[in-house]
């Protein structure tokens, strides 16, 4: 158990027991200053002193540990009245995942032919909806994570989805512009879009690794495939590998969101 939940066990273990810290001292040969420090969370003792100060409050080490691990798997606690709005967000943020999914392959294909035969196969409208469409599932999205950064107490993943949908926003703005109007060069903005997707990509799939003590295989399933897709778009030249890791990647987040939709319920 870490600081200051250790701190605070002990405390709560001292007082039950009846005892000042001077006694419990007495009977763990270590000086009050020592025990005052570890029962404010100052500093992290190590195991042996840990377990010397159990024995004398008639506790088990091994039970300490059980509570520990079963702890790691706990998101931080959330107001009575946010649990359901929150419970909410992230489920239309998972079922946004899944439409993304397919929303996705009639971009793919649109942009393909576009980049290829300098046409738009569904015409302007028809594009401009698939357009939109994936920006909202993509932003509702990212935006489960923002929320999911929050109750993991993992402000890389806060800052990287922040910095995600306005990349979202900025790209998908242009590109829906440039339907009805002639702007940029499309191929420059295709290279801009696949470098800058790749680098905030590798910063959300670390991120995402930060959060495996809380969610483990899925965690780690999921970052590992983000870090690949995004290294792919950095390069360029292997962006369309990136395209086929797009949808891997979307379905182990999607299925990482559902984790954490599962210990938001744990709580309501």
């Amino acid at each position: 158990m870490e600081q200051p939940q250790l701190g605070l066990k002990i405390s709560e273990l001292r007082k039950q027991k009846g005892l000042t810290q001077e006694e419990l001292v007495e009977q763990c040969n270590i000086n009050v200053r020592t025990l005052q420090r570890i029962e404010s969370g100052e500093v992290s003792p190590r195991s042996y002193t840990v377990k010397t100060i159990l024995s004398a409050l008639d506790y088990d080490y091994e039970t300490l540990q059980e509570i520990n691990a079963n702890t790691a798997t706990k998101i931080s606690p959330i107001a009575p009245k946010e649990v359901k709005s929150i419970h909410t967000l992230l489920t239309v943020a998972l079922v946004s995942g899944i439409l993304l999914l397919i929303a996705a392959v009639f971009e793919g294909i649109g942009d393909y032919v576009r980049f290829e035969d300098d046409e738009l196969m569904y015409g302007k409208w028809g594009h401009f909806t698939i357009k939109m469409l994936v920006l909202i599932f993509n932003v509702l999205f990212i935006y489960g994570f923002l929320i999911s950064g929050k109750l993991l107490k993992n402000y890389l993943m806060k800052i990287a989805s922040v910095l995600i949908i306005i990349a979202l926003l900025a790209f998908y703005t242009y590109d829906i512009i440039s339907i009805f109007y002639d702007t940029l060069n499309f191929e420059v903005v295709i290279l801009a879009e696949s470098i800058g997707f790749g680098a905030l990509g590798i910063l959300f799939g670390i991120s995402i690794l930060k959060s495996g003590k809380l969610i483990r295989t899925s965690a780690f399933a999921a970052g590992g495939v983000e870090l690949l897709m995004s290294f792919c778009l950095l390069t360029v030249f292997l962006s369309p590998v990136a395209l086929f890791l797009f949808f891997p990647a979307v379905i182990l987040e999607v299925v990482l969101l559902y984790k954490i939709i599962t210990l938001v319920k744990e709580q309501m």
